[in-house]
């Protein structure tokens, strides 16, 4: 694909890194002490809401300047107009004006990027072309589906061929096939010789992609290597079911019920709900047959069972784990 080519760009020097990184948002750090390498090709980023994913994207594409420690993209600040250069970026968030068409976002966003006018008209061609939206590029922004809008996002990151691309939950509400479709781009966009950094809870189409991911925890780095190693930690890591039945005084009898399940890792009743039991384990379907068995045999009659969160302690512990 062509794109505006960026001299200042050193071939030999490391895509990203990052030294001990700090970035307080209020009252609220949402890095800390952060350190990260990051080498060509497609490397995920997972990790729960607040855990500082969105935070460390932005800083790297040079949205926002750390508090403490430093960032070089291929040895450059991405501060600076020169390191913005360098990075496309694709946020998770939709800042459109719905009136705009497709086209008509890619072209003022080029116009803004200091492109030629000339160069525009097949600049948009070729990038529409690549990321599947050049038979609607007229169509406004406000009528387009989530798919389409993630779509635009990315044609907006490639535009100016960046050798580093950050993409914030690229694959959020987008069909199976369209979903299909950006693995394939993303692959493509590796054939290239880029640098990608996806954020994702979508762990079935980032094992698509690569084998390389980092793990984010509080705004610390927690984890850093293959996938599978993530996907075991993540379909272990320990989750709360709350049981609900309508007699609250045979709670405590149903608790020790509960416990005599080997699965059962813990349980506690909700604070202010007499009625509702919290039960702790890293097998909730095993634990969700064996529930529905014990309320059977004792009649209690169940209001609701659900798994409910992860439990943010247990987890954390199970991630430091090895």
């Amino acid at each position: 694909m062509m794109g505006v080519s960026v001299d200042s760009a050193k071939s030999d020097a490391v895509p990203l890194w990052c030294r001990k990184v700090s970035k307080w948002h209020g009252n609220f750090l949402g890095l800390n002490d952060l350190s990260l390498e990051l080498r060509p090709g497609i490397t995920a980023l997972l990790g729960s809401n607040g855990s500082g994913k969105s935070t460390l994207m932005n800083l790297i594409s040079g949205q926002l300047f750390p508090d403490s420690g430093s960032i070089h993209v291929f040895g450059i600040d991405p501060w600076t107009w020169q390191g913005k250069q360098l990075v496309g970026y694709s946020p998770d968030l939709d800042y459109f004006y719905p009136s705009w068409s497709i086209k008509d976002f890619l072209a003022r966003m080029a116009c803004l990027a200091g492109i030629e006018s000339k160069r525009v008209p097949s600049l948009l061609n070729e990038i529409l072309s690549v990321v599947g939206l050049l038979s609607v590029q007229t169509t406004l922004l406000r009528r387009c589906s989530l798919g389409m809008r993630q779509r635009a996002k990315i044609a907006h990151a490639i535009l100016m061929d960046p050798p580093l691309l950050i993409l914030d939950e690229p694959f959020r509400g987008i069909d199976p096939v369209g979903r299909r479709d950006l693995v394939q781009l993303l692959l493509q966009f590796q054939t290239l010789g880029k640098t990608i950094l996806v954020s994702s809870h979508e762990l079935e189409e980032i094992e698509k992609l690569t084998d390389q991911v980092v793990m984010l925890r509080s705004g610390r780095v927690v984890s850093a290597g293959p996938v599978s190693r993530a996907r075991d930690r993540l379909l272990n890591k320990p989750v709360e079911i709350a049981l609900e039945i309508q007699a609250n005084e045979k709670i405590r009898l149903l608790a020790q019920s509960v416990l005599s399940n080997s699965e059962v890792l813990g349980v506690r009743l909700l604070e202010g709900e007499k009625h509702v039991l919290m039960v702790l384990t890293r097998k909730p379907e095993l634990v969700f047959s064996h529930l529905v068995m014990i309320s059977i045999e004792n009649n209690f009659l169940i209001r609701r069972l659900e798994v409910v969160d992860e439990a943010p302690a247990e987890v954390m512990e199970s991630l430091f784990e090895g």
